[in-house]
């Protein structure tokens, strides 16, 4: 059966809300005592593609070399005080995935990287969301895709990155009302497939079986799952007991993938070159 297009919503609305925050910054050219040289990647007409590139200089000294399918450069004003932060975005191509977040200052008189978050197949977005004078990182996690659904139907997880002081930290639940706001539009989403379905033997497993899975693991992490609990219990089970049955199985699950949101994803990366050279080898 093909996808409907309702269920795709909500990480469609992320994927174009984002791009029309982001699209396209002009390359970063010089930022403080730095300058960045970025190429774009091109097929010659020899039809063998080139990656794009980065270098960052002090001097005629390379500080750091990236190469990717795909790179921007943007200034953000992520922690107080100084220049605002290099934000490098990374894309690897591909009909899914990958993006990853370089974000580097200066502040301290060496280049110094502060944050890689590795984000899969969603980009992030930066707002300030306190009004303080420095950006919250706005990112969805994708711990859920491919899990009991196809990736068309995979719901995200909406989380938040932002300066504790010392470093960048999980704050989302400092702004509960992001994930909670997706989770709305899940549950949304949810209750009227159910009104669609009511007396309809031919009902879209898949579909409900996502959007319930996005609703529950959003508000998990808004710190409102009992809540989450008590509304599938009383709006949605009682039209078609046999999700209760597979909720039941699979809610650990689904609490286990909101550990995901910076677990594994966010990391210090101290090298100069990227990808590091181990990365593209294969194991031993």
């Amino acid at each position: 059966m093909p996808i409907p297009l309702r269920w795709m919503l909500p990480a469609l609305t992320l994927l174009l809300s984002t791009a029309v925050a982001q699209s396209d910054p002009p390359p970063v050219k010089s930022w403080g005592r730095y300058t960045l040289q970025t190429t774009p990647n091109s097929l010659p007409t020899d039809g063998e593609y080139v990656q794009g590139t980065l270098k960052l200089k002090q001097g005629n000294k390379t500080l750091l070399s990236i190469k990717d399918d795909m790179i921007s450069t943007e200034l953000q004003p992520l922690r107080p005080g100084g220049l605002p932060e290099l934000v490098i975005t990374l894309f690897s191509g591909g009909a899914h995935c990958c993006t990853t977040t370089l974000i580097y200052t200066q502040d301290n008189g060496r280049l110094e990287n502060i944050g890689r978050l590795e984000q899969g197949n969603y980009p992030a977005s930066f707002r300030d969301l306190n009004k303080d004078g420095t950006k919250e990182i706005m990112f969805y996690s994708d711990s859920l895709a491919y899990y009991d659904w196809s990736f068309a139907s995979s719901p995200a997880i909406g989380g938040v990155l932002g300066w504790d002081g010392l470093r960048l930290a999980d704050r989302t639940r400092a702004y509960a009302y992001i994930p909670g706001n997706l989770a709305a539009d899940y549950l949304k989403q949810l209750q009227a497939a159910m009104k669609t379905s009511s007396g309809n033997t031919e009902v879209d497993d898949e579909g409900i079986k996502s959007q319930m899975g996005g609703y529950y693991a959003n508000m998990v992490v808004a710190g409102r799952g009992l809540e989450a609990e008590k509304v599938l219990n009383t709006q949605i089970f009682p039209r078609v007991p046999k999700f209760r049955t597979w909720f039941t199985q699979h809610r650990g699950d689904l609490i286990g993938a909101t550990y995901a949101l910076t677990e594994g994803r966010l990391s210090i990366f101290s090298g100069a070159v990227y990808p590091p050279p181990n990365e593209n080898q294969d194991s031993p």
